[in-house]
């Protein structure tokens, strides 16, 4: 074939060309994302009708059921690349997408608007005092951590919650135990997990982006003067008010909290 025939051969006039919508491609991570969102929409039920990719709706199931995700989740490749997507369906359903690409994670929030129709579907729960104390305490050690992988060991946090024991109370055991209650709480929250079996928590980086620096001039000033009131640091903490959420506790799932996927 000479080059003319061949030039001729490949001269395809534009109208004849497939049209290519190049919004039907993402970027693939680990097979988490199909490179067409044609290839991943077969039916995952009986009577499934959803138009979503598959990937895109179990990213979308995490981000609602979950307290936050993170890097380490399946879902976080689908979180990053339909962002837009994500954001959108969640506002159907009054719901605000926090996503922190520096430190990979992400979280929903709550709207709240005085509309009578709206329906919460995320609790804002307090925290015990002790587990508040406590979460700023580690807000500020994950800061202030050269880079901001904060360990954190069990009896640092338990001597922090001790300069808060009122006067009156002389029983340090019994403090003790709401102090590791509310280690607990936090870790339920996965605000901090345990490093193995040891008595040491990593601090997760999604705790500096749960409270605002108004939110915690807040706190702070509240408990400053806990350590000579009668309150009991086992109590709830009264929920403050940011003028947006009304809270700055993070709201609670379902009771059936799924863990993040490995």
């Amino acid at each position: 074939m000479t080059d003319e025939s061949l030039d001729a051969a490949l001269d395809i006039a534009d109208d004849v060309l497939p049209e290519i919508d190049l919004a039907d491609f993402s970027i693939a991570d680990d097979e988490a994302i199909k490179s067409l969102r044609g290839a991943d929409t077969a039916p995952r039920f009986d009577g499934d009708t959803s138009a979503l990719p598959n990937s895109v709706c179990y990213a979308l199931q995490e981000l609602i059921a979950a307290p936050h995700v993170s890097s380490r989740s399946k879902n976080w490749a689908v979180i990053e690349a339909e962002e837009t997507l994500l954001r959108s369906r969640l506002s159907e359903l009054n719901l605000l997408l926090e996503i922190n690409r520096e430190t990979k994670h992400a979280f929903t929030r709550q709207v709240s608007e005085n509309d009578p129709r709206q329906r919460n579907l995320l609790r804002a729960q307090s925290l015990s005092l002790a587990a508040s104390v406590l979460a700023l305490f580690l807000r500020l050690k994950h800061l202030s951590s050269p880079d901001e992988t904060a360990v954190v060991e069990r009896q640092e946090m338990i001597d922090h919650l001790l300069t808060f024991r009122p006067a009156r109370d002389t029983d340090e055991a019994g403090f003790v135990k709401k102090a590791d209650a509310a280690i607990n709480q936090l870790e339920t929250r996965r605000l901090i997990r345990r490093v193995g079996t040891s008595d040491r928590w990593a601090v997760h980086s999604v705790i500096a982006s749960l409270l605002t620096p108004e939110q915690v001039d807040l706190y702070t000033a509240a408990y400053r003067d806990l350590a000579s009131t009668d309150q009991d640091l086992g109590e709830a903490a009264a929920p403050v008010d940011d003028g947006e959420d009304g809270t700055v506790e993070p709201e609670s799932r379902p009771e059936n909290e799924t863990e993040e996927q490995q």
